[in-house]
């Protein structure tokens, strides 16, 4: 009888197991889908409103040199200034932009990759193991409840 309840027992534990390393395969797969998703996401968010920015940039640039044009009376001056002007913000962006840059993509992508609703591994798994306890000690009840 001890020997069938312990074999039990331990058929409990394998099954368990099984049942915990299929659960935490299942996770990452959602967790890499969802990710994955985010991303890809971002990046068309990031094409489509990227080129749609362009565009009214490109416009507003031609519209700025023509305009700069009728100050100076030469349509090539205007667009040297707003041309010298870009290239201002280009020397200035290699300088000190770089690092903003990086930090400020760094973050929004570990924002993606890990959300605060996510549960910890580690977490997960202190749970999986309390609520495995808590079924041992309610087994453990009902088997002497039966041997008594």
């Amino acid at each position: 009888m001890a020997f069938s309840s312990l074999k039990e027992s331990l058929h409990q534990v394998t099954d368990r197991l099984e049942d915990y390393s299929v659960s935490m395969a299942e996770y990452y797969k959602l967790r890499l889908f969802k990710s994955t998703m985010k991303g890809a996401v971002s990046l068309v968010n990031l094409l489509v409103y990227g080129s749609l920015f362009l565009f009214v940039f490109l416009f507003l640039s031609i519209g700025a040199a023509f305009w700069l044009a009728t100050f100076f009376e030469h349509v090539y001056v205007g667009f040297l200034l707003i041309g010298a002007f870009y290239g201002i913000i280009l020397i200035f962006m290699f300088i000190f932009g770089r690092k903003i840059i990086e930090r400020n993509m760094l973050h929004k992508f570990s924002g993606l990759l890990y959300d605060e609703d996510d549960l910890d591994p580690k977490v997960a798994t202190e749970n999986e193991l309390n609520e495995y306890q808590h079924t041992l000690s309610e087994e453990r009840i009902q088997n002497e409840k039966i041997s008594n």
